[in-house]
């Protein structure tokens, strides 16, 4: 059964087929509407200039027809959805109805358009489509056979004259049934609204009750948590639309400090606009700068992935950590652009909120409820156009990390466009990557180090390329020292490494517990260590493996992050080449271990699935729950730093 996280909220956004516009059901209760089909949560935007752009360069592509654009989009405005496909899928609403869905084929590199039954109908009567005659209603994942069909190309399955359904060539004159128009609309009139020209401000204007609403109900939430908290005020702003209008919202009430987290791989567009509001809105700005923190870890231990984010710990949590620690270690409340609508996580997430790694800070989030159609409207009809990020015009559907494992191919190809010489720099890294872990050409070219283990997108892309992926080939090469020798018993785990390791447990060895004579000993594991060889001995010895080995990549390629120096409660751990422990003061917490990335998610995710020989390991039984590793190491902290005259529960 499929564990695929799924919606259990949506946006009511409609349309109002009288005015043709966009709205929504909540707010225009007299109005005459239709339901759009848009896939869950239906979090849908109008549509810029350069969302056209791509739907001419797709009909183009398609059917060698862009000026067919306007019969299909008609005379008002549009809206786009981000929908379900292998890569970047945006789903086109007009006049009412879905008129089809734009793709980035990421096989022939490309945006291709298919069409609904709206379009199908449209350029049917135009006569530019390739048609096949069907006796029966289609069904999905059919089969037909057709002679001369061309592989690739999108045909229209017409009965009695009308489409029906679309089905695309493949081989041997194979045509594949991918949409069944309901047998309900066929014949009907394809569009609920009437082509009535309409634009931004006739959408603003609709919904203009709703725009007052929000904003209403944004800023009595901040006006009592200003009131209520009565700590200095920041507003966390990432150059996004989302945290220009928190940012809009808040210095509407109190004069705030906009920070800003500078995490060294931003596209020059984000930067200059963040520079830019602050000027003009005569702000004070602060910066966590991670400065090529990220480029540094890159050439330890390789690219990042969505399951092995290593980048946000470097870039974004700990220069934002020792900010906040330096600038506001009596914490401060602190408005965040977020919105549920952006992710399921996200919509899970209360309004108010605190990071386990600068605790001292109060999140609030004024915008948490509001759909990104929300965003826009208030952006416009505050005149706040000119300082949205322009990025937004010219394709990007988000703005962040410019090569952020998350991303889309087809955002990566927008970047190519923007900014080839920092995609180039990226490639280049990439290549490095790609040889020395002996990978095919695939996996830069296709993204596939956009995952480290095998997730369906992974595996679907492997499966239409036809090829064979060795995942132990990539995950031993970002081990150094590299294990070339385990033995796992019930309570003992031996590990050979290809390098000298006893003088980087040696240094570290008060992290783990008090030094014997062959190693470490604790409450939990004994750990004996020889020049390359290391034995862990205790009740779950996997895990104080995997703990071992943490502290040796550290040791061989530390990241510079200072996550560590966050961390400890006693200060006993400085980096400079690498870390080095006061054992005096050191009272064997973990906690610079266990929120090192190091540990958390590279041996957590890499090392383990090394040594249990299982690319899934990060799911193994003997992890201990985040929620039960919390409440240990606090008793721990608590009771041995008291003991030492250092910090007290309510500090932690």
């Amino acid at each position: 059964m499929s564990k695929r996280k799924r919606w259990f909220m949506r946006t009511d956004i409609v349309w109002d087929i009288e005015k043709n516009v966009p709205t929504f059901k909540s707010t225009c209760w007299d109005c005459n509407v239709v339901e759009l089909p848009m896939t869950d949560p239906g979090d849908a935007r109008l549509a810029f200039e350069s969302d056209l752009d791509i739907l001419r360069e797709a009909l183009n592509n398609e059917f060698g027809a862009p000026e067919y654009w306007k019969d299909v989009v008609g005379s008002g405005v549009v809206l786009v959805n981000k929908g379900a496909g292998l890569d970047d899928f945006r789903e086109l609403f007009a006049r009412g109805t879905i008129i089809g869905k734009l793709y980035w084929d990421l096989f022939e590199g490309k945006w291709r358009f298919r069409l609904s039954y709206a379009s199908a109908k449209v350029l049917l009567e135009k006569g530019i489509m390739n048609t096949f005659e069907v006796d029966e209603h289609p069904k999905e994942g059919a089969n037909l056979f057709s002679e001369g069909c061309e592989e690739g190309t999108q045909i229209v399955l017409v009965k009695n004259g009308e489409p029906v359904g679309i089905g695309y060539c493949r081989k041997n004159g194979r045509i594949r049934v991918v949409t069944s128009f309901p047998p309900e609309i066929v014949g009907k009139e394809p569009f609920p609204a009437k082509d009535k020209p309409t634009t931004w401000d006739d959408v603003v204007k609709h919904n203009e009750y709703r725009i007052r609403m929000m904003t209403s109900q944004a800023k009595r939430f901040l006006y009592n948590m200003i009131n209520k908290v009565k700590k200095t005020v920041t507003v966390s702003f990432s150059g996004g639309k989302d945290s220009l209008v928190a940012l809009h919202l808040t210095k509407q009430l109190v004069e705030p400090i906009v920070v800003f987290n500078n995490t060294g791989i931003e596209m020059p567009e984000t930067v200059e606009t963040v520079e830019r509001v602050v000027k003009a809105w005569d702000l004070k700005l602060v910066t966590a700068d991670a400065g090529d923190d990220f480029w540094h870890a890159l050439r330890m231990i390789g690219p990042p992935a969505r399951d092995l984010r290593w980048c946000c710990k470097v870039a974004k949590l700990v220069p934002m950590a020792k900010l906040v620690k330096e600038r506001w270690p009596e914490g401060t409340l602190n408005v965040v652009g977020q919105r549920a609508f952006e992710s399921i996580e996200r919509a899970k997430s209360p309004r108010v909120w605190r990071n386990k790694w600068f605790p001292q800070v109060l999140n609030i989030s004024p915008i948490q409820d509001w759909t990104q159609l929300d965003v826009w409207l208030y952006i416009y009809s505050n005149d706040l156009m000119e300082f949205v990020n322009p990025l937004y015009f010219k394709g990007f559907e988000r703005v962040g990390c410019f090569m952020c494992p998350a991303s889309l191919m087809a955002e990566f190809e927008f970047t190519k466009k923007v900014h080839p010489e920092l995609w180039g720099r990226w490639e280049r890294e990439l290549e490095r990557w790609r040889k020395l872990l002996g990978l095919p050409e695939e996996w830069s070219k296709y993204g596939l180090w956009r995952w480290l283990s095998y997730s369906t997108k992974k595996k679907t892309i492997l499966r239409k390329l036809g090829i064979e992926y060795d995942w132990k080939r990539e995950f031993e090469g970002r081990i150094h020292p590299s294990i070339v020798e385990k033995t796992i018993e019930n309570e003992r785990v031996e590990l050979e490494f290809s390098s000298r390791i006893d003088l980087a447990l040696k240094d570290q060895y008060s992290v783990l517990g008090k030094p014997s004579e062959d190693g470490i000993v604790s409450d939990e594991i004994k750990v004996s260590f020889g020049q390359r060889k290391v034995a862990i001995i205790g009740s779950n010895p996997i895990e104080g493996a995997i703990e071992v080995s943490a502290l040796i990549q550290r040791w061989f390629k530390c990241l510079r992050c200072k996550s560590c120096e966050v961390w400890c409660p006693t200060g006993s751990i400085k980096v400079t080449t690498r870390p080095k422990i006061d054992s005096e003061s050191c009272i064997s917490c973990k906690l610079c271990l266990l929120e090192c990335p190091m540990y958390d998610p590279f041996a957590d995710r890499v090392v383990s699935a090394v040594i249990l020989d299982d690319p899934n390991a990060w799911k193994r039984k003997t992890k201990m729950s985040r929620k039960e590793l919390v409440k240990k190491l606090k008793e721990s902290v608590v009771e041995e730093a008291q003991g030492l005259g250092g910090v007290g529960s309510e500090e932690l």
